[in-house]
């Protein structure tokens, strides 16, 4: 027997909550189901011990516990229990009524519906964090934002790190509209925006490819800076710069570039995005980093092994553009500077240095250029192209540019050694850059390995394997394979990129056999790209036997054909077919030969396709 307070069914013993992913238990004591058990046989109308309303709680404290057993079994349940207690599946759900609640049990029902959650087991702002994490952490970013419903059910307000961690994931996926969509969510609330928000704001926008969209945004961003007097960072500066390179808008890059400097912001790093944001524009990128490599001479900003680097691939991957001899770099007038202009001039001594300060160019090598080639303008009527009858002034640079890629800034000699000066030390970047830009002859090939030699530089597996690709593509398949040699006595071992550029130097049957030897005792499996060298080898030199072996060698491997390789088979039988019914002379021996092997092919290449096929790939 126990006795009824009046506040008892406030208090359980136990009353815990525990909520996971839209999961909500509540467990309570024995003792309060009771209770309960107890409250609701009272109110039953046909209990032969009928009680008055007002003399309920008095009997509830008088009913033991088997006896609040029995009423429930009685009046709760339409059908007796069966006497076989061992029978199941006779007491159902249908089998008992639903009775309507007063207004005592409907209060207890909405109380333990608000019931409040013991502190230690109830979610606090850190356990949301942790439940988005994970989320995050299976890529799951429908869940992950759900969360924040989840928050909204439990009435919890989501803090700033909350939104953080979900813009920062939907930034990385360049999802725009669910970026802001959270950005206008915070506003709404009043949350008082972070630096870094503002800054994932702005990467979406680089990173989306819906450019209009990106672009009125961030018309939106910087507007609603200058409006709120929110004062920008550097690191703002520089993600507005790659936003708005990466859409092609350098003109707005450049004027973010010149109101950094105006608030005294560093500007090298802020260089560097420019850089980056000139190698974008293939057309006239290069032309934008001689301008910017002249602004960080007059402002007196040391370049960095960064700087030379960037340098280094607008000059590999971008052309002048428009730019003649006698051009302004920069004009005196510009918000960079307040100087002279930087105007390219023309000399008949020394080498053309488009870096050197004033940027110079000889007229006399750029003459030797352009004996053989038609490279002036005729139809120009500037003044200054018959200035001097020999002097070159409206040549096109890009022409010089594509024969020799260092001839205008000095050549390899100068750039090493104005690396030197600066206190640049070269770096294995820096190694295969050069490399790539020095031009395609095994001398200066040569002549820089002996100034890595000499100087000690750091030089990568990569570097090696740009000089073995370079020598391939010039048919130098012996010297490609001397690079080998080199990279035994440096005790660096091959990876698959020296492989696939090795496969551009297997022409033949037997050097094609010999690279998927060595490849196998390496450990290393042929790629995809690998094999379709090889097969376009076999087929360009249309070597039957190489092609034969290769077939072969992909059937016994397992190795199901790639499109491109099945496509090129079949382009080199149609071909070879054609050939040998155009041919007249059908009684030329070499005719005959090529008609027999070809034979030979093509009985094993039908029945090549018909494995393939059953085999489930497709032709």
């Amino acid at each position: 027997m126990f006795s009824l307070r009046k506040n008892y069914f406030l208090r359980p013993n136990i009353l815990v909550g525990y909520i996971d992913n839209h999961y909500h238990c509540v467990q309570q004591s024995k003792q309060f189901l009771y209770a309960l058990n107890a409250y609701y046989s009272i109110n039953c109308t046909d209990n032969k011990h009928a009680f008055k309303k007002k003399d309920n709680l008095n009997v509830l404290g008088k009913l033991s516990l088997s006896q609040l057993s029995a009423c429930d079994k009685k009046f709760f349940c339409t059908n007796t229990v069966p006497k076989d207690s061992n029978i199941f599946g006779d007491i159902s759900y249908e089998k008992y009524e639903r009775v309507r609640m007063d207004k005592a049990e409907e209060n207890e029902e909405e109380f333990s519906e608000r019931a409040r959650i013991p502190r230690k087991n109830k979610f606090i702002h850190s356990d949301y964090h942790k439940l988005i994490k994970s989320h995050l952490f299976r890529k799951d970013l429908v869940m992950a934002l759900s969360v924040l419903d989840l928050m909204k059910n439990n009435n919890h307000k989501p803090d700033i790190y909350t939104y953080k961690l979900l813009l920062s994931a939907f930034a990385r996926q360049g999802d725009i509209k669910q970026c802001f969509k959270l950005y206008k969510s915070m506003r709404d609330r009043n949350i008082t925006l972070s630096p870094s928000i503002y800054t994932s704001l702005i990467n979406v926008c680089s990173d989306t490819d819906d450019k209009k969209e990106a672009l009125n945004n961030l018309k939106y961003l910087r507007e609603h800076f200058y409006k709120n007097h929110i004062s920008m960072n550097k690191i703002h500066y520089i993600t507005f710069i790659k936003a708005y390179s990466h859409h092609n808008d350098l003109s707005t890059a450049f004027q973010l570039a010149d109101e950094a400097r105006d608030r005294g912001l560093h500007l090298s790093d802020i260089i560097l995005v420019l850089f980056h944001a000139t190698i974008s524009n293939k057309e006239s990128g290069l032309k934008l980093a001689l301008i910017l490599w002249h602004k960080m001479k007059i402002s007196k900003i040391k370049p960095n092994a960064a700087h030379y680097n960037l340098l280094l691939r607008a000059i590999r991957d971008t052309e002048f553009g428009d730019l003649k001899v006698n051009d302004t770099l920069i004009s005196g007038a510009t918000s960079w500077i307040s100087a002279t202009d930087i105007q390219i001039q023309s000399t008949e001594e020394g080498r053309p240095d488009l870096l050197a300060s004033p940027p110079t160019l000889n007229t006399s090598l750029l003459s030797c250029f352009t004996q053989n080639d038609h490279f002036i303008d005729i139809n120009s009527n500037s003044k200054l192209d018959v200035i001097r009858e020999n002097t070159p002034l409206s040549i096109d640079l890009n022409n010089i540019l594509k024969k020799n890629r260092l001839i205008l800034f000095g050549g390899l000699e100068n750039i090493l050694k104005r690396m030197e000066n600066d206190g640049i030390a070269i770096n294995q970047r820096t190694a295969t850059l050069i490399l790539e830009l020095i031009p395609s002859s095994i001398d200066a090939e040569e002549y820089f390995l002996k100034y890595i030699k000499q100087y000690n530089l750091p030089v990568d597996l990569t570097f090696y394997n740009t000089l073995i690709k370079r020598r391939c593509l010039r048919e130098q398949y012996e010297s490609a394979k001397d690079v080998l040699n080199e990279l035994q006595s440096l005790h660096l071992a091959p990876n698959i990129f020296t492989f696939g550029v090795l496969a551009i130097g297997c022409i033949n049957y037997k050097d094609g056999k010999e690279l998927l030897k060595q490849m196998n005792n390496i450990g290393y499996a042929p790629n995809n790209v690998i094999l379709q060298t090889l097969v376009l080898n076999a087929c360009r030199f249309k070597q039957f036997n190489y092609l034969l072996f290769l077939m072969d060698y992909m059937w016994k491997n397992r190795i199901e054909p790639t499109k491109f390789i099945l496509e090129t088979i079949e382009k080199f039988d149609k071909q070879v077919l054609s050939y040998l019914q155009n041919t007249i002379k059908h009684d030329n021996r070499l005719v005959k030969i090529i008609g027999l092997r070809y034979n030979k092919f093509k009985i094993i290449y039908e029945n090549w396709k018909k494995k393939v096929r059953r085999h489930g790939r497709k032709t």
